[in-house]
């Protein structure tokens, strides 16, 4: 018999972080968390990708915003900031996360990383073990 275990992956973006530096609303009235949820959303959809995207209000990063948490109940989790709410942004924050998703322990070499990656990370919580 084959079993098969599916692991939970998720991504945790804050939906409170401003815009940018001088603004908390892009000019459509959203915040930089919100967008950046829509660029991930999208870029989701059009990869087919596993990873669920969780909205959550503030994650008390607020200097470092936009926030994202890399959740994952077998490897590493992150918590990263100063993101971008742009979709190139979403695109790295995906392409960072596959490759996460590709080791046994969560750890993807820094030589690997999509450069618009670099500098955001600010935590690594290990996984819960039974």
């Amino acid at each position: 018999m084959v079993l098969f275990v599916k692991f939970m992956r998720r991504l945790v973006v804050c939906t409170t972080c401003k815009f940018s530096a001088d603004a908390k609303f892009a000019a459509d009235g959203r915040t930089g968390g919100e967008t950046l949820i829509d660029h991930l959303t999208q870029a989701v959809g059009e990869q087919q990708s596993d990873v669920t995207i969780t909205p959550q209000a503030c994650l008390w990063n607020c200097t470092r915003s936009c926030s994202v948490a890399f959740q994952d109940d077998a490897r590493f989790s992150y918590i990263t900031g100063g993101h971008e709410p742009t979709r190139e942004q979403a695109d790295a924050i995906l392409a960072w996360f596959a490759q996460h998703g590709m080791t046994e322990r969560g750890e993807v070499p820094f030589r690997e990383w999509p450069t618009r990656m670099k500098g955001h990370f600010i935590a690594r919580i290990p996984p819960v073990m039974p």
